[in-house]
This record gives structure tokens, C-alpha cells and sequence, in this order.
């Protein structure tokens, strides 16, 4: 009896730290799209020039980007609504030794700057980034929906997913993201097949009501003053949240699928998902143990800051 009891506490043991990989499941057939998190923030700086480039030249099969937009609407590449002092500096100026810093805690909103002041007085990159602190560092102008498009001419294959980073507190409305940002996709005219992202539902929603797209909510929702997801996991994980209730905040969003933050992701929610016929994605799994295990889950995407560490690429 005693034998017993302690091989079930090891089976325990077992599928308790084997969770990731989805103890007591059959490893779905097939394997998610790895998605380069911020175009592979993990190398290059988020969202930056260099960092898609980069992506395009090591042939990443798809990239995401965070999307924000300017006072002429000119849609940009950046996760924060605005300036990020942590990691843009002014311009570096005549007889200057380094960059001038940004105040601590500034923002200056990016809808309030038009895309040739952005140009002209600040520079992202240069700085170390805590989050991705092994990353390049170069400091490069902010790369502007257009430049992107124009860099993916020759990489038909590459799908884009377009994290929008709208919030009716900081930026325009999701009426005007939808229609500035289909534009110039449309007008670009590429074979790249996309699909957009959002905590925000009624953003999605903007952008099915103008033409049919893939979409998928990010969850948990956090604000756009957040630029660390652990207040809202921490919410999240204070209470158990079923398949029904993921599967509900999808069709109440309007959304084709769900792309949850690893912390709270399960599997077996996630293939209840697929059953339903819905999208999934996590996000953002790193290091290569969480990568290989959920390479092995029954998702779409899976997006990370380091592609080249997954095992099924």
C-alpha cells in the first residue's frame, strides 16, 4: 500500500511539472506557426527596422508587430502609445557625448507627434531593454506600416500578425486604425496572408466590418499603461477561467480565435478551442524547455522573442 501511494504522488509529481507539455494528452498532429514576438525582439530591438529586416533574412515564418498611430495617421511600428523613455533617446545632438535621456515616466503620446517629428527628434534601440537584455542594440528612427510592406516584397510565405495598440484613452478611435492601416495594406497588394490581434474587441470588430480578416483576442486584457502583462495575470490567476468562458470573451469579441499569455494557458483549453473551430496562439514562450514543449500543443501560433531556439521550426 505504501509502494502504491508513493508511485501515484510520482505520477503526480510528474504531470505536475510536465503540465507544459500537456501531461496526459497525445501531442497534437502537426505543429503551430512560430510568430517572431516584436519581430524578434530577442535579438534586435522591438519592433524596429533591424529586427524585421532580420526576421525577413533568416526566414522567420511570420512576424509580429505592434501598431500604433501618429497625428497625420501615419500607422508605426511601437508597443507603448507612447515615447518609451526606457528605451528612446532624443536625438543625439551637436557636441553631445550620448543621446539625452527621455524623463523618467514621460510620455509623450505618439498621436500628438507627427511622423516627420518623430523622425527628426528621437531615435529607439540604443538603449538596453530589461525585458530582452542580450538584444542588439541600435539606435534607428521609428519604422513607419509602409517601410515594413516594402520590406516584404520577395518574402510571400512570411504571415504578419499586427498587435494594434489601440485605447480609447491614449490614441484615435478603432474606426480610424481599421481604415488607415487596411489602406495601406490593400494598396501594397502582397500575397503575405495577416491576421490581427487586440485586447480590444471592438477594435477587432472595426476591422471585420470593413473586409473579411482573421482576428484574435488577446488574453488576459491589459491596459495600454501596462507595459508589464503581471498585474493582469496575476488577476487572472486568482480565479479558475473554463473553456466556455475563453470561448464566449472570443465570439462576444467578435474574434475567429484566442491568443492567451503562457502563464495561463491550458491545453486542454486549448484543444476544446480547436474542437470549436477557433484559432489559438500563446505567447511569449522563450526560454527552450517551454518552447519544446509547446510546440507540441494543438495551436496555430506560437509566438516567441527567439524563433531560431524552437525545435519545430
Amino acid at each position: 500500500m505504501t509502494t502504491l501511494r508513493w508511485n501515484r504522488r510520482r505520477v503526480a509529481l510528474t504531470c505536475a511539472l510536465l503540465l507544459a507539455s500537456g501531461c496526459g494528452f497525445v501531442d497534437a498532429p502537426g505543429t503551430p506557426r512560430l510568430v517572431a514576438h516584436r519581430a524578434g525582439a530577442g535579438n534586435y530591438p522591438e519592433n524596429s527596422r533591424s529586427a524585421v529586416l532580420a526576421s525577413l533574412r533568416e526566414g522567420y515564418p511570420a512576424i509580429e508587430v505592434d501598431l500604433v498611430l501618429t497625428k497625420d495617421r501615419v500607422p508605426l511600428l511601437s508597443h507603448n502609445s507612447w515615447v518609451t523613455p526606457e528605451l528612446c533617446t532624443y536625438v543625439q545632438g551637436p557636441g553631445e557625448q550620448e543621446p539625452r535621456r527621455l524623463p523618467e515616466g514621460s510620455r509623450l503620446f505618439i498621436k500628438d507627434l507627427t511622423l516627420e517629428e518623430l523622425w527628426r527628434d528621437y531615435r529607439c534601440g540604443g538603449l538596453v531593454n530589461p525585458e530582452t537584455p542580450d538584444a542588439a542594440r541600435v539606435a534607428e528612427r521609428y519604422f513607419t506600416l509602409d517601410e515594413m510592406l516594402e520590406a516584404l516584397k520577395g518574402h510571400p510565405d512570411v504571415v504578419v500578425q499586427l498587435d494594434v495598440k489601440q485605447d480609447p484613452r491614449y490614441t484615435e478611435s478603432a474606426e480610424v486604425f481599421a481604415e488607415e492601416i487596411l489602406r495601406r495594406w490593400n494598396a501594397a497588394a502582397l500575397p503575405n496572408r495577416f491576421y490581427v490581434t487586440s485586447t480590444q474587441g471592438p477594435l477587432l470588430k472595426a476591422f471585420e466590418a470593413r473586409q473579411e480578416v482573421e482576428t484574435l483576442l488577446i488574453w488576459p486584457t491589459f491596459s495600454a499603461g501596462e507595459n508589464s502583462t503581471l498585474i493582469a495575470i496575476s488577476n487572472e490567476l486568482r480565479r479558475k477561467v473554463g473553456v466556455q468562458e475563453l470561448i464566449q470573451l472570443t465570439r462576444d469579441a467578435g474574434a475567429d480565435g484566442i491568443a492567451v499569455t503562457l502563464q495561463v494557458a491550458d491545453r486542454a483549453a486549448m484543444e476544446s478551442m480547436h474542437r470549436a473551430g477557433m484559432k489559438t496562439a500563446v505567447w511569449t514562450a522563450n526560454t527552450e524547455t517551454q518552447l519544446a514543449a509547446y510546440c507540441r500543443w494543438p495551436l496555430d501560433y506560437l509566438i516567441t522573442d527567439y524563433v531560431e531556439r524552437a525545435p519545430c521550426r
